[in-house]
């Protein structure tokens, strides 16, 4: 795992119905962004420098005994990430900004992160973060643990 991945993935603290460049959110997709359950992490890759670079407990597979990470945004503007990498734990809190499709997060040391350029996919409840460094994917945690759960 690249260190520049890494401080990336601890910094962050946001398809059919994807946003058109600067568009805001309808409604909708501002209440599915700011879900009270949070998002689930799922990808994150470092494209820059002409090699993709995936994150390997963020791949796309769940390590739930390995890593996870969440992150919630709400209504009042604040956000919640919350990490855990073999057995060690992150929690970063702060405030977001969203312009249009531009989400930029602000922790509790008051270090900028983004801005990122959203996508978000009602059909696939998931939130993709893009920055030329980095690109995240999120799924809305509610469907990620229906995904997960043992099959009967």
């Amino acid at each position: 795992m690249s260190h520049r991945l890494f401080a990336n993935l601890l910094l962050l603290s946001g398809s059919v119905a994807c946003l058109s460049a600067r568009a805001d959110l309808s409604a909708d997709q501002l209440k599915l962004l700011q879900d009270t359950g949070g998002w689930q992490y799922i990808t994150m890759s470092e494209p820059s420098g002409g090699v993709q670079t995936t994150h390997t407990c963020f791949d796309g597979r769940p390590h739930p005994d390995v890593c996870s990470g969440t992150l919630t945004l709400t209504a009042s503007k604040t956000f919640v990430q919350n990490v855990s990498i073999e057995g060690k734990s992150v929690q970063r809190h702060g405030t977001y900004d969203l312009d249009g499709d531009q989400l930029a997060f602000f922790d509790e040391y008051g270090t900028k992160d983004g801005p990122y350029t959203i996508e978000l996919s009602d059909e696939t409840k998931s939130l993709t973060l893009t920055m030329p460094q980095v690109v995240v994917v999120l799924e809305l945690e509610k469907e990620y643990r229906r995904g997960t759960k043992p099959i009967k």
